[in-house]
């Protein structure tokens, strides 16, 4: 499956809003404590479409030299969840690195 470039901002700015909604959301499972708790949360799939999805964000987020350029560049707002996921996501050597 290919994506555009146009495809792949959606999706992350998605995920991204998606982990800056807070732990009010409903239907969701709780998940095992860990401090990735809230994007787990958020990414539906197996788990080994959960660790691409996170691949695959690691991979554009390492393009950026700091979140607010990520934020300006996707045109949102960045919140302490946001920044979190973020850290956890360059903090993992098993989503990759530059």
């Amino acid at each position: 499956m290919r994506i555009t470039q146009s495809q792949l901002r959606q999706i992350i700015k998605e995920e991204l809003e998606a982990v800056g909604v807070g732990a009010d959301i409903e239907d969701y499972p709780e998940p095992e404590e860990d401090e990735d708790s809230m994007a787990s949360r958020r990414l539906t799939g197996s788990p080994e479409e959960q660790l691409l999805s996170r691949m695959l964000l690691r991979s554009v987020v390492d393009k950026y030299s700091s979140t607010e350029d990520l934020a300006a560049d996707l045109g949102i707002e960045m919140t302490d969840d946001m920044v979190r996921f973020i850290g956890s996501l360059k903090a993992n050597p098993m989503y990759g690195g530059r």
